[in-house]
């Protein structure tokens, strides 16, 4: 089972106590199996490199300035990739400022922030390139409604269903992951992925809010994934002693009386041919309701 790596950027660290000047990691690469590649900045300078553990604990670090090795370069390299495109892009420090607040605070000097926001965004999910946005959000963002989150909202209804859900897991952002319900449909690989990767980990909600509005948005004549949706809501009841399967069927079925001219029962049929779970809902159809 899929294991969440840590994301450790906007993270500010002090390198010597004494002198209280503090740096910040806006660059990260995760090395499997256990070590993430980092680099350090002050201001909007790259100055450290430093290896760290999945507890954020530094294994090694050391200045750009007085020493180079094989993975520092290689992480220079990506960096000055990505800040060079970075510099085409048309937003000045006071408009990333500006991003860190909720629309109705934000000044909104640049009337296209948003567009040029939502459009960063998007390069970071199609390259998978550690976000500079995010590491702001994570350092000084006050609100989950930032111009920040709110454009990355837009952008992940635009991007990849999966290259935005491994952007989403790569940043720990977990808590937008059920936004990507809407791309089931043309990336069915997420009905399992999502309960693969966050059904044993610390933010078991996930999954259900996921799956619930997965429910409510698949395409109901997409039978295997639909089927699919239900074998993965038996597998959390399996796991949470729960009833997220019954929720799940609930929902599907009031669609599918509401939006087609099928009657529900025959719909089902032609969905679910797995005989355990085709077996598992025929006895939850027939257990009488509990009256009130």
């Amino acid at each position: 089972m899929p294991v969440l790596q840590p994301s450790f950027l906007g993270k500010k660290v002090f390198m010597d106590q004494n002198s209280g000047r503090q740096y910040m990691i806006k660059y990260e690469r995760f090395v499997p199996p256990r070590k993430i590649h980092a680099l350090l900045f002050d201001q909007d300078v790259p100055v450290i490199f430093a290896i760290l553990d999945k507890e954020g604990r530094f294994l090694d670090s050391f200045f750009l300035s007085n020493k180079t090795t094989a993975d520092s370069a290689e992480a220079m390299e990506a960096y000055k990739v990505i800040a060079d495109r970075k510099a085409q892009h048309k937003m000045t420090q006071d408009d990333l400022q500006d991003a860190l607040k909720p629309e109705s605070e934000a000044k909104m000097k640049n009337k296209h922030i948003r567009k040029h926001l939502k459009d960063e965004h998007l390069e970071d999910i199609k390259h998978q390139w550690p976000s500079r946005l995010i590491s702001l959000q994570n350092a000084y963002g006050r609100s989950d409604d930032s111009l920040i989150i709110d454009t990355l909202r837009d952008a992940l209804a635009e991007a990849n269903g999966q290259r935005a859900f491994d952007f989403i897991t790569t940043h720990r952002i977990d808590r937008l992951v059920p936004l990507l319900a809407p791309h089931a449909s043309q990336s069915p690989e997420l009905i399992r992925l999502v309960p693969d990767v966050y059904l044993s980990s610390e933010h078991p909600e996930v999954v259900y809010d996921f799956l619930l509005q997965t429910a409510e948005t698949i395409d109901l004549g997409s039978h295997k994934s639909v089927e699919e949706l239900l074998n993965q809501g038996k597998r959390v009841d399996l796991v949470h002693h729960d009833s997220l399967m019954k929720r799940l069927l609930t929902l599907l079925m009031r669609r599918v009386k509401d939006e087609t001219d099928e009657k529900p029962t025959a719909w089902l049929s032609k969905c679910v041919h797995d005989r355990e779970l085709r077996a598992t809902i025929m006895d939850m159809l027939k257990k009488p309701k509990a009256k009130g």
